[in-house]
């Protein structure tokens, strides 16, 4: 579990130094006579970054809230250590991301909205932006176990995968790349040789690398749609508005295959600690689908999804989640260790199962969109 914040001498210019900058951009951000509400912020500790909430009153006397993001390790329990680390390289990329995505999409659709970014304030490597009243698509998903409006999960993931068919087609530019089966294996490789040394054995590399190359051996892919990529495209990452949007946060960007977002986004629920350590039990598989159908409705629009492409990035992004799970556990030590060693075997299990799901749906599609990307093989090959 990530430390809760403790506040420590060092922290207080840091305090002061944002709180000092706020105020000077109030006027530009809201207009003349916005000040903020309080110096003192309310503070949100979650596992990779530090929220600072600063409740904002404008001229009018509606209020605004402000948001101050800076990055931290679960173990980081004050801002000076987080920010005295190198864990911000990133961090100008991520903001310039925001600013991007919103000249582009901000009032683009009534369905999709976008976090407004206000500034950077580099001395502290930090994110200044607009809170967006809302809740995590992983809430809305955990809620249905207690009776929660299944509805609006489906809205609520529709919605997720128009936004991110905007975001790959709309505000970024997607290209066909030269790519070929061999360029999956060479992933599919990558994390099946971690997870191999991490698992001590007991995960073979080789079997799983050839699951996957019997199944390729059926097609010829010559070709790939590739755009910038969000890269961690999580539930957790989705938000929900009141009005019923979605916005999407976090965005890494990088250059990707388009199925690579879809995979993630599609098997999150099914890497959440508690799915795994319920052995599949703690969301059933009836809701599963419906969420997952709900994704490529939003995604396609209605056509019929690449439906062999899809099963195979959710394959490979289960075994992503896998690989960093072996991972973890291999890395622990004394009473954590020991604790690991019945869980392990459990863990490993569930994943295996999980990721050979995935690589069996992968079907081809008698469709035009996919045989110009995924043709058959040629049988004299």
């Amino acid at each position: 579990m990530p430390v809760p914040y403790k506040q420590t001498e060092l922290d207080k210019p840091i305090l002061d130094g944002i709180a000092a900058h706020l105020k000077n951009s109030l006027s530009a951000w809201y207009g003349r006579g916005a000040r903020l509400d309080t110096d003192d912020p309310e503070f949100r500790s979650y596992k990779n970054s530090f929220i600072l909430r600063y409740p904002v009153i404008l001229a009018s006397g509606s209020k605004k809230t402000v948001l101050v993001k800076i990055r931290r390790n679960p173990k980081m329990d004050s801002l000076s250590r987080a920010i005295a680390t190198d864990l911000h390289a990133n961090v100008p990329i991520e903001y310039r991301s925001l600013e991007f995505v919103y000249d582009r999409l901000a009032g683009k659709d009534e369905d999709l909205s976008v976090i407004r970014p206000l500034d950077y304030i580099e001395k502290y490597y930090a994110i200044v932006m607009e809170e967006y009243p809302s809740h995590p698509l992983r809430k809305i998903l955990v809620d249905q176990r207690n009776g929660g409006n299944i509805h609006e999960l489906m809205d609520a993931a529709t919605k997720t995968g128009k936004w991110l068919h905007y975001f790959h087609q709309h505000v970024n530019t997607p290209q066909d790349v030269s790519f070929s089966n061999e360029d999956i294996l060479t992933e599919v490789e990558h994390f099946a040789r971690r997870l191999e040394k991490s698992s001590h054995g007991r995960v073979q590399a080789e079997e799983i690398i050839n699951q996957f190359d019997q199944k390729l051996k059926h097609i010829h892919l010559n070709s790939m749609t590739f755009s910038q990529s969000h890269a961690d495209m999580t539930c957790d990452n989705v938000l929900y508005s009141d009005d019923q949007k979605v916005c999407v946060i976090d965005i890494k960007t990088r250059l990707a295959p388009i199925y690579s977002d879809l995979g993630l986004i599609l098997t999150h629920p099914e890497t959440f600690k508690q799915q795994i350590f319920s052995a599949g039990r703690y969301l059933p598989a009836s809701l599963l689908k419906i969420y997952r159908e709900a994704i490529l409705t939003g995604y396609f629009a209605g056509e019929p999804p690449e439906k062999f492409l899809v099963a195979i990035y959710s394959a490979i992004k289960v075994l992503d989640k896998w690989t960093m799970y072996e991972e973890l556990m291999s890395r622990y030590k004394g009473m954590k260790h020991l604790l690991s060693i019945p869980v392990a075997p459990f863990v490993t299990a569930y994943f295996q199962n999980t990721f050979r799901k995935h690589l069996n749906m992968a079907k081809l599609n008698e469709t035009r969109s996919e045989v110009s990307t995924v043709k058959p093989a040629d049988p004299a090959r």
